[in-house]
């Protein structure tokens, strides 16, 4: 019994004021820069990341303006048969002497439904949130809308305006979750393309 007093006596007389610490800050040192290296870390993935995604949008956006360039002069040229996603109502027929086809095609593509809500869609450009959803890609995405609207109004093909809004729905799709994006789907999502 003596010996457990010592004991407690001992620990109350050491001075805590008095204790080296320098060993225990040296020994954190290392975990400090670990957890810094782990940090600046994971802030560069995010940055890669956010590039990649910003150079596949880049990329699927050059890719559509290439497609509609070539399919625009090959329709130019009517060396061309386009087929849509929705492809409802496609005949095809050769050059054959006496051949007849009838078709009654039933749906169509609501051109001014299309320009309606795209306009709707226009009228976001005017929020903040549209630019911070679409980020450095908003100049593009606001192009495409731009033109789809100019297409719709000249009856383009209807082919061609109903991938110009797959693309536009694409690009919500991948934008940044809000009220624009889903906004955007929403409306989007009233049109059969």
């Amino acid at each position: 019994m003596n010996n457990g007093n010592w004991r407690n006596n001992q620990v109350d007389k050491i001075d805590i004021n008095k204790l080296d610490l320098s060993g225990f800050n040296a020994s954190i040192r290392p975990t400090r820069n670990m957890i810094n290296s782990i940090q600046c870390q994971h802030e560069e993935n995010v940055r890669a990341v956010e590039n990649n995604i910003r150079e596949k949008e880049a990329e699927e956006l050059r890719r559509h303006n290439e497609l509609i360039a070539t399919l625009k002069e090959a329709g130019e040229k009517g060396a061309t048969i386009v087929v849509g996603d929705n492809a409802n109502g496609v005949q095809i027929q050769q050059n054959s002497a006496g051949a007849l086809q009838e078709m009654d095609n039933v749906q169509s593509f609501d051109y001014e439904k299309a320009y309606e809500i795209l306009n709707e869609i226009r009228t976001y450009f005017e929020y903040p949130q549209f630019s911070q959803t679409f980020g450095d890609n908003t100049n593009n995405v606001i192009q495409v809308i731009v033109d789809t609207m100019e297409a719709i109004k000249n009856k383009d093909d209807e082919g061609l305006i109903k991938k110009s809004l797959h693309v536009i729905r694409d690009l919500a799709v991948g934008a940044t979750e809000s009220m624009i994006s889903s906004g955007m789907l929403a409306l989007l999502g009233q049109l059969q393309i």
